[in-house]
């Protein structure tokens, strides 16, 4: 016989029905108080059947369980985002490298690229202030992070770039067998501060603008 609620003791009802809370717990005590009257109400020739009584506390504890399981985890992700935030603040005055065109202005000076999967060939591409273009390669690139500099790279084409000049700087990246593994320009940015949101924290980059923590590819 299923448990079901007995609707001839109405003070016991008004007691169930008081608590009308949706957590697991207010409905685990409405359940049992239900379940006390329907003992003290049924048929002596036809009682409740014990194994649907226990699957229903089954059922019961296992959502009380998912419920404190939801809690931890959320706690958690709460003192996971406030440690994020302690060490983004710990990134003022350091330099970040994120998506952008990076610019050089001399030989020594540094640029980078971002690399999703090896590349047989890369391209880059040194383009001056009046749309002039110098390209040279690079070969057998692995994926992740590479720097470059005027005094790294060779064979320019058509000829050799002026050392004195400033120049921004593209990249392409190709495979013999014809794909082109993805690849992002990053420039060069400084923390000046952090700021804080209920999304997570962003850093405040001067001229340059902000960014999240998912933004940053490289911190020096």
């Amino acid at each position: 016989m299923a448990v079901t609620p007995v609707m001839s003791k109405t003070a016991t009802l008004g007691d169930a029905t008081a608590n009308s809370g949706t957590s697991a717990a207010d409905l685990m005590n409405n359940f049992m108080t239900l379940l006390v009257a329907q003992m003290k109400n049924q048929d002596p020739t036809n009682p409740m059947d014990n194994n649907q009584m226990t699957s229903q506390l089954a059922q019961f504890n296992t959502a009380s369980g998912v419920e404190q399981l939801n809690d931890t985890l959320n706690n958690v992700g709460t003192l996971v985002s406030s440690m994020q935030q302690m060490n983004a603040a710990s990134w003022v005055g350091r330099k970040v490298m994120i998506a952008g065109t990076p610019v050089i202005d001399n030989a020594s000076s540094r640029a980078a690229f971002s690399l999703e999967s090896d590349a047989d060939q890369v391209e880059v591409t040194l383009t001056d202030k009046e749309g002039n273009a110098w390209r040279a390669e690079l070969h057998n690139v692995k994926a992740g992070v590479h720097h470059v500099s005027l005094d790294e790279l060779s064979d320019f084409q058509p000829s050799d770039p002026p050392t004195d000049a400033t120049y921004s700087l593209s990249f392409a990246a190709t495979n013999s067998s014809g794909d082109a593994p993805g690849i992002v320009a990053l420039k060069e940015a400084k923390v000046d501060s952090v700021a804080f949101s209920s999304s997570g924290s962003v850093l405040q980059l001067g001229i340059d603008g902000s960014a999240t923590l998912g933004q940053v590819y490289e911190i020096e």
